[in-house]
């Protein structure tokens, strides 16, 4: 498996959680940002394209790419192994487009809850 080319499709997001939820720990819940790209790689000897994105875990510090859709002809051994490619070939690009961009891009999660009876 090779990656033959990687192309940012959107500038870095910003999703904001609210405080109570950033102490959980919880990386479905923790604040993110986001960049969106699409790939070219080689699998065999057939060329195939796909879509994913990088994301840095602000509290963590860990970086993550993730694929929403399923590739042909790739299982979840090989599916590992392209992340971990893509991950060394995204990550330097990722982290000059955070620094040189401003944050124009923000999405914002608030907190949902219902009030008790009786409380305004």
């Amino acid at each position: 498996m090779n990656i033959t080319s990687i192309k940012f499709t959107d500038p870095p997001v910003y999703h904001q959680f609210p405080p109570i939820y950033e102490n959980l720990g919880l990386p479905e819940v923790s604040s993110f940002i986001e960049q969106r790209f699409e790939f070219a790689y080689t699998s065999g000897k057939t060329d195939r394209t796909g879509h994913g994105s990088i994301r840095l875990y602000k509290q963590q510090g860990d970086l993550q790419v993730i694929i929403p859709e399923k590739l042909s002809g790739i299982g979840p051994v090989r599916l590992e192994k392209l992340k971990r490619l893509l991950l060394e070939k995204v990550n330097a690009d990722f982290i000059q487009n955070l620094e040189s961009e401003p944050p124009e891009r923000k999405v914002y999660y608030t907190d949902f809850r219902r009030k008790g009876k009786g409380l305004d």
